[in-house]
């Protein structure tokens, strides 16, 4: 009886064995749950770039305009415009264009003034062509660079316009034009001035030489 009863005991122990190892086998192996972590917004850092410098633009040696040596340009307002001589020979009619200098300093006038021919209305209807000299005056024969007349004060120089009063081909007559416009060489102004002159051809301006003829060649050219 005693010996049953300790058997009993015996297995009793043995289940109590076996189901406290279960038990522990669940506690040492527990289920681990992963937490997914909010990921944080990737802030764009400033990438590591090398900068690179430009190098340095190359070195350009400019030089200033050097002035002209020589008075300064003569300036409209430094100028009185008028009508000089008028001359003609075998057709052709010319008329002598001044320029003085009414500043208290010397100044230089080059090259062609701009004329124009107006009619009586006063409107322009025919432009000067501008040639180095014609049979009236303007340059020497074979000069074609306009010369750099030095003006003092209340020295003159001049310019020769010249036209034709022998009609050509059919026609039986020309235009003959009241008044020239008249703008120096130097200048955006233009000065009117009353002086008749024909255009049975295209009229001609030479370019400014000194003195008060218009011309540096002999008149009979």
């Amino acid at each position: 009886m005693r010996t049953r009863s300790l058997g009993a005991v015996a297995l009793v122990s043995g289940l109590a064995l076996v189901c406290s190892a279960c038990g522990g086998g669940q506690s040492a192996a527990p289920h681990r749950q992963h937490k997914v972590q909010p990921q944080k917004a990737h802030s764009q850092e400033p990438s590591s770039t090398t900068t690179t410098s430009a190098p340095p633009p190359s070195t350009t040696t400019t030089t200033a305009p050097v002035a002209a040596s020589g008075p300064p340009r003569c300036t409209f307002a430094h100028l009185s415009v008028s009508v000089g001589q008028v001359g003609a020979g075998l057709g052709h009619e010319g008329v002598a264009i001044l320029f003085e200098n009414t500043g208290t300093s010397t100044c230089s006038l080059s090259g062609y003034p701009g004329v124009a021919a107006l009619d009586s209305a006063g409107q322009q209807v025919a432009q000067a062509q501008r040639t180095p000299s014609g049979y009236l005056g303007g340059m020497q024969t074979g000069s074609t660079t306009p010369p750099v007349v030095l003006l003092g004060p209340g020295a003159v120089a001049s310019a020769l316009v010249e036209g034709t009063d022998v009609p050509e081909g059919v026609a039986s007559s020309c235009p003959t034009y009241p008044a020239l416009l008249v703008t120096p060489p130097t200048s955006t102004l233009s000065a009117r001035l009353t002086v008749s002159l024909p255009g049975c051809s295209p009229i001609e301006v030479h370019p400014i030489v000194s003195g008060s003829t218009g011309t540096t060649k002999p008149a009979s050219g």
